[in-house]
């Protein structure tokens, strides 16, 4: 589930840091391999938020602004 996530995010618009990651490591190692690493980055990255009980905090904050308001939550 955890790679379909990264699939999805690594081909967005706004994929952000995580895209940029897979981007990076596309070009050494190709797809599959790049996925996969993308992926366990993605659970570490769980893992840290989990721990220390705080929100990643990757997108742009005029589009988070503009999501917050457009789910009513602003």
């Amino acid at each position: 589930m955890i790679v379909q996530a990264a699939w999805s995010l690594v081909r967005c618009q706004h994929g952000g840091k995580v895209k940029e990651f897979y981007q990076r490591l596309y070009l050494k190692k190709g797809a599959k391999k790049s996925i996969i690493a993308t992926s366990r980055k993605m659970i570490e990255v769980l893992y840290v938020m989990i721990r220390t009980r705080k929100l990643f905090d990757s997108m742009p904050e005029n589009i988070l602004n503009r999501k917050l308001t457009q789910y009513g939550l602003m």
